[in-house]
């Protein structure tokens, strides 16, 4: 019979198994680990100096930046500021950032430094620019008001020049100059100008200058032009006022009350007449002396040099007086006395009405703030 082999039994495990050996810990491991750690620590701080230096970097870019710029605005204020103390303020605020820049190293600036310096100088700049804002509605109101006086002035000269002989074109650019001029004032009122920036304003000052000039040299050209046309001699002078002064720049002569003169002019004249009196024992003479417009009209002979035309007599003006009473006298003791001492008093007697004058007038005498080319 034959036998069935079986294959032989396995060996029986051992009942624990057996522990690996234990590794030895290595010292390289740690010496890389801490090489990590020193490098990491490196990088951070390599990334927070850099972070500083480019942050104090950023720092004295934008102040530089900004101190070129108030150096530029200090020196376009000059003249234009309503407060002088502003650009004073600018000044010591760009000496600190001067200051900052470069009197500190680069490596003792503190961060921030740079940026307080840039905010003084962005405050002190706007407080520069509001106050050149305000200095140009300052000289904005002022150019109104001369231009108002101006205009004034030339309509008085038109007005009173209507029907008079004289220059026609003269009277036109003199209409057009004062229609211009009223746009101008109407235009810079402060309403139309609420919202209107620095360079509107200062437009707006410069174009009421240019219209107060102009028309002030339009009116003086009708001035002119009126006195050629209207006084024939050239020691007469054609004024708007004469013949229409105010009853209150006018003052009664004490002593001759239906007579007047400038009252400015009334103490000279009464400290003469003293004089005169203490001479003479009595008082001045007085035959003429403020002629208003009608009264000259009433006088004047275009045949006659004795009285000038309405508008160019001296008596108009209220600076000029015809005495009596020997005075009207050359050569008498009245006159040279007169010659003499009146002069001392304000009083001269003009070179055209001297014996050898254009119109000999013994009794004519002006005070001397007569206009200069009628003395």
């Amino acid at each position: 019979m034959t036998q069935t082999a079986f294959p032989p039994p396995a060996a029986e495990p051992p009942p624990f198994p057996s522990p690996a050996p234990a590794k030895k810990p290595r010292k390289r491991h740690r010496g890389r680990t801490n090489a990590i750690i020193i490098a990491v620590f490196a990088l951070l701080l390599v990334v927070t100096v850099g972070a500083a230096y480019w942050y104090l970097e950023r720092e004295a870019d934008d102040l530089a930046r900004q101190a070129a710029s108030a150096d530029t605005l200090l020196a376009q204020s000059e003249g234009r500021v309503a407060d002088p103390a502003t650009r004073q303020e600018l000044t010591e605020q760009l000496t600190g950032a001067d200051d900052v820049l470069n009197g500190v190293a680069f490596v003792d600036r503190m961060p921030g430094q740079a940026s307080a310096a840039t905010e003084n100088l962005i405050a002190a700049s706007d407080r520069v620019w509001a106050s050149m804002v305000q200095r140009a509605r300052n000289d904005i109101a002022e150019g109104r008001d001369r231009l108002e006086a101006t205009i004034t002035r030339g309509e008085k000269i038109y007005r009173v020049t209507e029907d008079l002989d004289g220059d026609e074109l003269a009277r036109t650019a003199l209409r057009s100059a004062l229609d211009s001029a009223e746009v101008a004032h109407t235009r810079t009122r402060d309403d139309g100008l609420a919202d209107a920036d620095l360079v509107q304003l200062e437009e707006a000052v410069a174009d009421l200058t240019s219209r107060r000039a102009e028309l002030g040299s339009t009116t003086d050209s009708m001035i002119t032009a009126q006195d050629a046309a209207t006084c024939p001699a050239p020691d007469q002078l054609w004024t708007p006022d004469s013949g229409r002064l105010a009853d209150q720049r006018l003052a009664a002569i004490p002593w001759a009350p239906e007579y007047r003169v400038r009252t400015d002019l009334l103490d000279s004249l009464v400290s003469l007449n003293d004089a005169y009196r203490a001479r003479f024992g009595t008082d001045l003479t007085i035959n003429s002396a403020y002629r208003s417009l009608a009264d000259q009209a009433g006088l004047y002979d275009p045949n006659s040099p004795l009285a000038a035309a309405p508008g160019c007599s001296t008596h108009g003006l209220g600076v000029a007086v015809d005495f009596g009473g020997g005075v009207q006298t050359f050569g008498t003791p009245e006159h040279e006395w007169m010659q003499a001492n009146a002069p001392a008093h304000g009083w001269l007697h003009p070179r055209w009405a001297a014996p050898n004058g254009r119109v000999p007038e013994a009794w004519h005498w002006q005070h001397e703030t007569s206009p200069a080319e009628t003395l």
